[in-house]
């Protein structure tokens, strides 16, 4: 506890300070926000490894002001042949701050995991630091993020580099498609797929969607989602890892989620 409390305050502070020093930039101030999806998938999917073998339910709310945002995510498990049924076994905090300089985009994080009704000794909760930076080109924006694990598993690492699109595409519709590398070092995929697994271009991603927004801020959002494990070191790591649900080095994912969203 006093861990997390020390982490928590620490990085409250550091974004709080960006918030201030780089808002006076903005010619225009972000005014409040605030709203809550229900994303239903068929299976859990977290860095191109599955952290479940079916259904799931993934209800997240948030609240943002000036470009700080907190966002509260969770996992609830829908698969009967599956522990914890019908209950959540992750809640997830995130704070973040976002300021933008001309197409760029710039958004320090923290993000920090919590497994509930789970055994701390085997998954202990964990924080990382995040940098994601974007950059504007039209309907595409190329985006990189990279995680920085401050807790648990200090010094493991995750990379992202890749290409967004997205383009309304008549009254209310928005499609939106994505295709991103992922990159980790030995140490985030020993901790998480198999002790002594090397790092590599771990995955490709792709992703592709819709979102049908209506009044009052209401909106569905179907989606799907392939990962594959690009690295064969990695790919035989998966097939006989302890810790991932489904040793499947190839994923799919479809999703459904509900949400809204206030300014």
């Amino acid at each position: 506890m006093k861990k997390a409390a020390v982490l928590i305050m620490g990085l409250a502070l550091i974004l709080g300070a960006a918030a201030a020093g780089f808002g006076q930039e903005e010619e225009e101030s972000k005014g409040g926000t605030s709203g809550a999806e229900f994303d239903f998938n068929s299976k859990y999917i977290w860095r191109s490894l599955a952290f479940s073998k079916g259904a799931v339910w993934q209800p997240s709310a948030f609240i943002g002001y000036a470009g700080l945002t907190l966002q509260i995510w969770s996992n609830f498990v829908l698969n009967a042949a599956e522990p914890n049924l019908h209950r959540f076994n992750e809640i997830d905090y995130r704070l973040a701050y976002q300021y933008d300089i001309g197409d760029f985009t710039i958004a320090p994080a923290l993000n920090l995991y919590s497994y509930p009704n789970q055994s701390a000794a085997d998954i202990p909760i964990t924080g990382e630091a995040e940098i994601q930076v974007a950059c504007a080109l039209g309907d595409f924006a190329l985006e990189t993020t990279h995680f920085f694990d401050v807790w648990s598993n200090k010094g493991g690492y995750v990379g992202e580099v890749g290409l967004q699109f997205e383009k309304e595409a008549g009254a209310g519709l928005t499609l939106n498609a994505a295709a991103r590398l992922v990159f980790a070092n030995a140490k985030f995929n020993s901790y998480y797929v198999r002790p002594g697994t090397p790092g590599a271009i771990n995955s490709l991603v792709l992703e592709a969607g819709a979102t049908y927004a209506f009044r009052g801020g209401f909106y569905v959002r179907p989606h799907f989602e392939y990962n594959t494990i690009l690295d064969s070191a990695l790919r035989a790591a998966v097939g006989i890892s302890d810790w991932v649900s489904l040793r499947k080095p190839d994923l799919f994912n479809f999703g459904m989620a509900i949400g809204f969203s206030f300014e």
